[in-house]
């Protein structure tokens, strides 16, 4: 492989803006509303300089090698590094947050975004993704980044429960029962996102090769490509019948779009329960913590498989987390 990196390269920058607003609200409650956008320019991105023409109707029924088609035939793939992407990301974030009193405190982040590029970056591509692009048609790799999820919320929760010597409730027990039922902290983490997007893909016969380093996209056939949505049957997650391998040689790249699918939403809620135990002096403290990963058990999938040549297509087979996980520790402390 050769890596060619223009004369003339540009240093990438990134514009950033926000405007944020901030209120008080009864119940010790504060709010922040805010907008968040920048947008990253000139940045650095991959293809092949030596990528070769499509076949067309004056070539042979079998196709003309790929070597004979590319620009400059006595090489193969030339990797460039040139000034062709750009990435931008608007977003609405709203926090609502209560300040730690009466053993409660409590966070909520929401937002609602979207993120745009023509790249993923190199050590970034998953899920039919690709850092290489289509040089002969940036525009046409415009599309969601993959790391592009439109809501995301999180809700953090720290509570002091009101059992035992000078709390709320059984504020009389003696020393024993205090032991037992006082001095608990609950913390609770409950996250809730979009699904990541995923890349409709195929794997071409030699005549439809234009590079080895492109994605290669079938022809998109229906706008809704979803078998099921709410009830999630990974067996059966996309329409096999809306999507199709290109027949057209000369065209290689279909009609879909970049990153257009999107995997099943995302749910968990994390749990702890933590308690420290005063031993000889007020310096020396051990804490018993139990937590809970994905304490409800909810079955989260990944992506699907979204190679239409593959015949496990529109099938999911891996899960975004694991199940439910307990753990206990015990920890000393002077």
């Amino acid at each position: 492989r050769v890596n060619f990196t223009p004369r003339d390269t540009r240093t990438a920058y990134v514009q950033s803006w926000h405007l944020t607003l901030q209120r008080e609200l009864p119940l010790k409650l504060l709010v922040d509303i805010g907008y968040i956008g920048n947008r990253s320019n000139k940045l650095i991105n991959l293809g092949d300089y030596n990528q070769a023409r499509p076949n067309n109707a004056s070539d042979p029924a079998a196709g003309t090698p790929l070597q004979d088609r590319r620009p400059f035939p006595a090489f193969s793939f030339i990797q460039a590094s040139y000034n062709g992407g750009f990435a931008n990301y608007h977003a609405l974030q709203v926090k609502v947050e209560r300040r730690f009193s009466d053993g409660l405190y409590l966070l909520n982040s929401f937002t609602f975004s979207k993120a745009m590029d023509n790249a993923a970056g190199h050590l970034e591509a998953s899920f039919g993704d690709n850092s290489r692009g289509n040089m002969r048609n940036l525009a046409n790799d415009k599309g969601r980044s993959n790391y592009d999820q439109p809501y995301n919320n999180t809700t953090s929760l720290v509570y002091d429960l009101p059992f035992g010597k000078g709390a709320r409730f059984a504020s009389g027990v003696n020393g024993v029962v205090d032991g037992i039922i006082g001095g608990w902290r609950m913390t609770l983490i409950n996250t809730v996102t979009s699904g990541l997007p995923a890349n409709l893909v195929y794997s071409p016969a030699a005549q439809f090769v234009i590079g080895s380093s492109l994605t290669y996209r079938p022809n998109q056939l229906l706008a809704d490509l979803y078998s099921s949505r709410g009830n999630v049957d990974p067996n059966n997650y996309l329409n096999i019948n809306g999507v199709a391998v290109p027949t057209d040689r000369t065209r290689p790249i279909g009609t879909a779009g970049r990153n257009t699918l999107r995997g099943p939403n995302f749910r968990q809620t994390d749990l702890g329960l933590h308690k420290s135990f005063p031993l000889i002096n007020e310096t020396t403290r051990r804490e018993f913590r139990m937590e809970a990963f994905n304490f409800l058990n909810k079955t989260n999938f990944g992506p699907p498989n979204a190679n239409r040549s593959s015949g496990a297509f529109g099938t999911i087979t891996s899960l975004a987390t694991s199940p439910r996980e307990i753990q206990f520790a015990l920890r000393y402390a002077f």
